[in-house]
């Protein structure tokens, strides 16, 4: 057992001091703007059943002012991402940041874009409905839209679902459900799965009175364990109207491929009081036998934090601050030992001069990477310089390097870039 901890700690610390070497190659790497036609939001990668990097993201069409999923698969060769497939069946679906629409590939080749539309002439400003489509000719052509849940009523909203492709080939999905609404505060977390050469089943409530609008987070690990994590409301059924309200993270996880979930734990108590939703969700990655925890808080001193704890025993360990000034962390676990963590980090205020019109004036934000082992910061590499407004940035390890995907405000427009790190670290 000594030799394999002293060989896995020699291959972690070789890891950390490339990422240390290559810091100032990571401010010099490319940094390419995605090619789109009109405004474009909400990226998220992921990967194909054939390992290649896929980027999704949201883009508004400007002949008719709706919305449509699009993704790329990314040329590595080339390093440049393909052209982009449009996925028609989504037109009109939401472009939130934390809620992006999303793809998953199964096993049998279909493709599951899953995606939220809003119901824009209830009377509840928040109302609307999760769909999913199904391509199996390489999105060519989508199945017509079908709801992600059973419940079908136009009074309420449903939004902030993650997907993930599951060990057996099939694609599960959670959601944030207002059908509880007039009975306890806050949303409802739903589970649901495909079937076979099929979508989506019944749906499987697994908790009531979580924070309505945050971002959740769904994975399974190489032993078939599901884990999820989202940020709940302490106690909300207890609340009344004028009660001050904990928002923290918890976190769940189920050994049966979804057919059933161990109790929440709390993540971490930071006992955030807020009567409003943070938009700011946990993000999770697993290696060895430690599921890693990343999240924002401004529960004690504001800032994005990390911890841990062993697969199969304990509880998560004291946090650890990451960044003060950070915002929308996302996390993957490297090889040995090492988390890649990415967020934004507010600076100044940025001036924009568009073609001769009074300047506009932005909150520079910069991307920032850092990488961790054993909790503790061991390199760190800025993205961005912060001369723009650069967020929600999220990333993916590819071919021993870390592929990145932000948004960034501008005068015309937001604009989706990425950029692929030119240190390999793995």
């Amino acid at each position: 057992m000594r030799k394999v901890q002293v060989i896995f700690g020699t291959v972690a610390l070789l890891i950390l001091q490339a990422c240390s070497a290559h810091k100032s190659e990571e401010q010099e790497a490319a940094t390419i703007q995605l090619p789109v036609n009109g405004i474009a939001r909400g990226a998220y990668l992921t990967k194909n059943q054939h390992g290649e990097a896929v980027l999704c993201w949201t883009e508004l069409d400007t002949a008719d002012s709706l919305n449509c999923l699009k993704y790329a698969v990314y040329d590595s060769i080339k390093n440049v991402f393909r052209q982009a497939i449009t996925v028609y069946s989504s037109r009109g679906c939401g472009a939130s940041a934390e809620s992006m629409a999303k793809v998953a590939f199964k096993a049998d080749g279909a493709i599951i874009a899953v995606f939220a539309k809003p119901f824009p002439k209830e009377n509840n400003r928040f109302a609307g409905a999760i769909y999913y489509s199904m391509s199996a000719d390489h999105g060519k052509s989508w199945s017509p839209a079908a709801f992600l849940h059973s419940d079908t009523s136009h009074a309420y909203g449903r939004n902030f679902f993650d997907i993930t492709t599951l060990n057996d080939g099939e694609v599960a999905a959670i959601w944030l459900d207002g059908r509880f609404g007039k009975t306890i505060k806050g949303s409802a977390l739903y589970f649901s799965r495909t079937q076979k050469q099929g979508g989506f089943g019944r749906e499987a409530c697994l908790l009531k009175g979580t924070c309505e609008c945050c971002r959740t987070e769904l994975l399974q690990d190489s032993q078939g364990t599901i884990h999820l994590a989202l940020r709940d409301i302490m106690e909300a059924g207890q609340l009344q109207d004028n009660a001050k309200q904990v928002r923290d993270m918890i976190y769940m996880r189920s050994t049966s491929g979804g057919n059933g979930f161990a109790a929440p734990e709390v993540i971490s108590s930071d006992n955030w009081e807020v009567s409003g939703c943070p938009h700011s969700g946990p993000s999770l990655a697993v290696a060895g036998n430690r599921v890693h925890a990343v999240w924002f808080t401004a529960g004690g001193a504001p800032g994005v934090y990390y911890t841990s704890r062993e697969l199969n025993s304990g509880k998560f360990r004291p946090r650890t601050l990451v960044s003060s000034k950070g915002r929308h962390p996302q996390m993957v676990a490297l090889p040995n030992g090492v988390q890649a963590i990415v967020c934004e980090e507010t600076e100044a205020a940025v001036e924009h001069h568009t073609h001769g019109h009074q300047a506009e004036q932005t909150e520079g934000s910069s991307i920032v990477l850092r990488y961790l082992s054993h909790g503790q910061i061991q390199a760190k590499s800025l993205i961005t310089n912060g001369q723009f407004a650069d967020s929600h940035a999220v990333l993916l390890p590819l071919s021993g390097r870390i592929l990145l995907a932000w948004e960034r405000k501008e005068p015309s427009g937001t604009k989706i870039y990425y950029q692929l790190t030119n240190s390999k670290i793995y």
